[in-house]
């Protein structure tokens, strides 16, 4: 059974809610944002401490039916989300998109798969209303996720009620932090966000592209002015990785 309701609608829910969520912190401008205010000469609000995470939504498919591929693994009804693991067109090496994000998390903390624990419309204005999505998603953070180099289909699956999901094909059950109550705890811990932060973050990206002989297109041509960094890392977070930034302050800072 499919999701009810958009990828898009699910990350803007999540989204707004993380950034509403904890009180004493408020969200930094969006990268369009500060794309924006570069361009126009404006006093770029960069260098203060912050917390940054990275987001790819998934949605999960809600299986019932006895003879789901993973029902025997269960036995009851779960959620299972399709991973992108097969390599890229007209490549040879190992260019998958999960394989890019495996090797960006090396380097770069809190990189995560984000997918619901609902699937109807009805669940999900609810818990938008409530200000819960958060806390009814599965947070699964690509650094304790398997690798998959053979080029065939994996999943992740879990109930509504699991503390941690299984990789499959050959079932693997996961070890680590998986919801959102652990890591609204990590927030606490900042880094500099600075222009130096975004300069080494674009360095980042690039070389996990480049460790899949991926060719990189770049908008600046390496270029170290801020607002042509900032407009690298936009195009490389959505067009390799699909992933959303987002980044916590302490409010007044």
């Amino acid at each position: 059974m499919r999701s009810e309701f958009s990828e898009f609608s699910f990350g803007f829910a999540f989204t707004h809610e993380y950034v509403n969520h904890t009180p004493g912190l408020e969200a930094a401008p969006e990268l369009p944002s500060l794309i924006l205010e570069a361009e126009k000469g404006y006093d770029l609000k960069l260098d203060y401490a912050g917390h940054p995470k990275f987001f790819q939504f998934k949605l999960a498919d809600y299986l019932t039916r006895r003879n789901a591929l993973h029902w025997n693994h269960h036995g009851e009804p779960h959620y299972r989300v399709s991973m992108t693991t097969r390599v890229r067109p007209n490549q040879t090496s190992d260019t998958s998109q999960h394989t890019l994000l495996k090797r960006l998390a090396e380097n770069v903390e809190n990189v995560y798969y984000i997918a619901p624990t609902f699937h109807t419309s009805e669940e999900f204005n609810e818990h938008f209303t409530r200000q819960s999505v958060t806390a009814n998603s599965l947070w699964a953070p690509l650094d304790v996720l398997p690798c998959a180099t053979d080029n065939d289909v994996h999943y992740l699956t879990f109930t509504e009620h699991c503390v941690s999901p299984t990789w499959h094909s050959e079932p693997i059950p996961l070890e680590g932090k998986f919801t959102a109550e652990e890591h609204y705890a990590a927030t606490q811990e900042t880094v500099q966000i600075d222009e130096n932060y975004f300069r080494q973050l674009r360095d980042k990206l690039i070389n996990a592209l480049e460790a899949s002989q991926l060719k990189v297109q770049q908008s600046s041509n390496s270029s170290d002015e801020i607002v042509d960094v900032l407009k690298d890392i936009y195009s490389l977070l959505t067009s390799y990785f699909g992933l959303q930034m987002v980044t916590l302050v302490r409010d007044g800072v």
